[in-house]
């Protein structure tokens, strides 16, 4: 798993190096607690070299400063991943390009403006992680605006900024439900299962899909949509929807399904079982 890096959080700068230090350590004993929950990276759209701790100290700096223990040090070593959204995931990819993300906190003096480690957090379904550097970092819920065109809406991103975020419900309970791999089985049976098919063209095709697909004990309902693509399933949303794609027919017909998925990593997990079975 891999925390991501709010980059907001390195203002306002530090005066020296000593107070940089300072606030590297806060950052280390969390990063430690982050990695015994099996954290392996912290992913950022800034290198080491960029990530600035004073105007002139950066946290590549800091890596290398001597003068400092090696042992909160060497923890950092590999761990700073870039870019800032994962590659290869063109779902996250082109929810990150059609929509605008923003963090705005007025009461701590900080402007609206473009979040790229809180959105990818959230569009990765992980933690995000900030230095202490203002009280609007010290809360374990975030919230972003979310803009598409004249759509706008705000939404949650978990974090942290202290070994102790660990222990509290909130964050527990968002770290266990990221890490448990236990999908919940439906109890409807296939023959039960709602299928809604409009009246367009691939309703044999798409009939015997669903009549396949339906017996999965992830699968709850299902309706037809237009078209599909070139990959068997696309589309996995945080609510346990997915689109599958008839790969067998010409035309590529296609249709939503709801799963058991109670968040984005287990939709895309149940699709890919789904793909493994009846793909």
């Amino acid at each position: 798993m891999e925390l991501a890096f709010n980059e907001i959080s390195q203002t306002p700068l530090l005066d020296d190096k000593y107070q940089a230090n300072k606030r590297m350590l806060l950052f280390s004993k969390a990063v430690a607690e982050a990695r015994k929950k099996g954290f392996r990276n912290i992913r950022t759209h800034y290198s080491a070299a960029e990530i600035k701790l004073t105007q002139e100290y950066s946290l590549h700096n800091w890596l290398f400063d001597k003068e400092f223990p090696a042992e909160s040090r060497a923890l950092f070593y590999d761990m700073f991943v870039q870019p800032f959204l994962k590659e290869g995931d063109d779902e996250i990819e082109e929810r990150f390009i059609n929509v605008n993300y923003f963090f705005e906190d007025s009461e701590n003096q900080i402007p609206k403006q473009e979040c790229l480690g809180l959105t990818s957090a959230y569009l990765s379904e992980t933690l995000t992680i900030s230095f202490q550097s203002s009280p609007a970092w010290l809360k374990n819920i975030l919230t972003i605006a979310i803009e598409k065109g004249e759509e706008k809406s705000t939404d949650e991103v978990h974090h942290i900024f202290s070994k102790e975020c660990f222990s509290q419900n909130s964050i527990a309970d968002f770290v266990e439900s990221i890490t448990t791999r236990d999908l919940v089985e439906t109890n409807i049976n296939a023959n039960d299962k709602h299928f809604h098919l409009t009246a367009h063209h691939g309703q044999q095709e798409l009939n015997e899909l669903w009549n396949r697909i339906k017996n999965s004990p992830f699968v709850i309902e299902g309706m037809s949509i237009e078209w599909g693509g070139n990959s068997f399933f696309k589309k996995p949303q945080r609510d346990g929807k997915v689109d599958i794609v008839h790969l067998k027919s010409d035309r590529r017909y296609a249709m939503q399904i709801q799963t058991t998925g109670r968040n984005l990593r287990e939709t895309i997990e149940i699709a890919k079982r789904l793909a493994d079975q009846y793909g």
